[in-house]
């Protein structure tokens, strides 16, 4: 009985970030300034690196111009799940009271007491499917991250929900033979998003560890929600020079503008696309009107550094690849001059060595934090892994967080 009353928990939450979504403080954007990406598995065990050394359909979402030169890729589906805080969530022999069937109501709240930072993530999961090749790319993903706000018994939950169809292409123009080419590529990407506002996880893990309530109902009825849609414009410019040395340059969320819709109970917007759909509404509370409004996220300029080291005959054996990036470098500007350590905050760096075409060990540093991430490829199927730290406070050293990501990939990584 404890297990299952603690699955119905889990499935709460889950049920929390697929059902609906909003800001904690109305009207504003929970992430104020972010813009959905997909995780990039890759990416994360190379420190977050990779603006110039992308591949396969991680490239639509990091630099579309990398697309240019690309193998075809293919995701049927893309399956990845980022989990954070596992170091405490192990050694509070969380997983292992799962495993042993003794998870409950204990259980589930030793969970709140492995969280660290007061404003971090908890739970993300990942779905894409799409391929790329000879120029183009098209991804369509769906993404579900559970937040926290502060810890322990006062930990509220804010869910999150993002569908995206993003549309890539790119092109390569030689200038000088066999020393430089210039790609150039542009991803349209029409995303829909949705945020709850907080809800409190002590009241979540109350409601079903207790008989005879409606908690769907109940949870549809006390919670508001924000949730519109955006169509931002990514483009990316490539200056490939010889011994395979690569600078890139991307401006992120042109026309990052969200028209955004708030509910005060979650149930009517779900209601609202359980209609689209045609199917019978959920929900049996009174349905309110909705309110519109518009969020605007500013748009960002990334610069990055990628060294595919060349080795010739044994590259087919060996490849490794280098990859340094500057991140949001307009902020930088602004803050470089009162602090000369703020390019720390926005400098991340990596490694990757990929042997027989088959394995990938992976190495970064982001904000002084290390990652690791190894991956293995065998034909049609893939498994990746990433082990990385996140920062979630206002400087260095605040309140890092640890993280786990896992790729499964059914297709053709590029």
């Amino acid at each position: 009985m404890k297990t299952k009353n603690f699955l119905i928990t889990c499935m709460i939450l889950v049920l929390a970030v697929s059902s609906v979504g909003a800001s904690y403080t109305f009207p504003s954007l929970f992430n104020e300034g972010q813009s959905f990406s997909p995780t990039s598995v890759r990416s994360e065990g190379m420190g977050g690196s990779g603006l110039a050394t992308s591949r396969g359909l991680e490239s639509i979402y990091i630099n579309p111009a990398n697309l240019a030169q690309q193998r075809f890729a293919l995701s049927m589906p893309s399956i990845s799940l980022s989990a954070y805080n596992v170091k405490n969530i192990i050694d509070e022999g969380i997983i292992q009271d799962v495993l042993d069937g003794n998870a409950g109501e204990a259980t589930a709240l030793a969970y709140l007491d492995t969280i660290v930072a007061a404003k971090g993530e908890l739970l993300t999961t990942d779905i894409q499917m799409g391929f790329a090749g000879g120029g183009f790319g098209l991804s369509l993903d769906l993404q579900e991250k559970l937040h926290n706000i502060d810890v322990g018994a006062d930990t509220n939950i804010i869910a999150e929900i993002n569908a995206s169809a993003a549309v890539a292409i790119a092109f390569s123009l030689p200038l000088i033979d066999d020393l430089l080419t210039v790609d150039a590529g542009a991803v349209v990407r029409p995303t829909y998003t949705a945020y709850t506002q907080r809800i409190g996880a002590q009241n979540i893990i109350n409601s079903a560890f207790s008989e005879g309530s409606d908690i769907l109902q109940q949870f549809l009825e006390d919670n508001q929600l924000a949730a519109g849609y955006a169509v931002p414009v990514d483009v990316g410019v490539n200056v490939n020079g010889p011994l395979g040395v690569r600078l890139s340059a991307v401006a992120r969320n042109l026309n990052g503008v969200y028209t955004m819709y708030q509910y005060s109970e979650a149930g009517t917007w779900l209601n609202e696309m359980l209609a689209l759909v045609e199917a019978e509404p959920v929900y049996t509370g009174t349905s309110s009107e909705s309110t519109e409004l518009t969020i605007e996220v500013p748009w960002s300029l990334d610069l990055g550094l990628g060294w595919d080291i060349p080795l010739g005959s044994l590259s087919s054996l060996v490849r490794p690849t280098i990859s340094v990036d500057l991140v949001d470098v307009a902020t930088l500007q602004e803050t470089l001059a009162d602090d000369p350590d703020a390019v720390w905050d926005h400098l991340i760096a990596g490694a990757e060595l990929r042997i027989l075409s088959m394995l990938d060990a992976r190495f970064g540093l982001n904000k002084g934090y290390m990652s690791i991430g190894a991956g293995f490829d065998l034909l049609l199927f893939h498994i990746d892994a990433a082990y990385y730290w996140r920062e979630f406070g206002a400087n260095i050293g605040d309140r890092p967080v640890d993280a786990l990501t896992v790729r499964f990939n059914f297709g053709i990584d590029g």
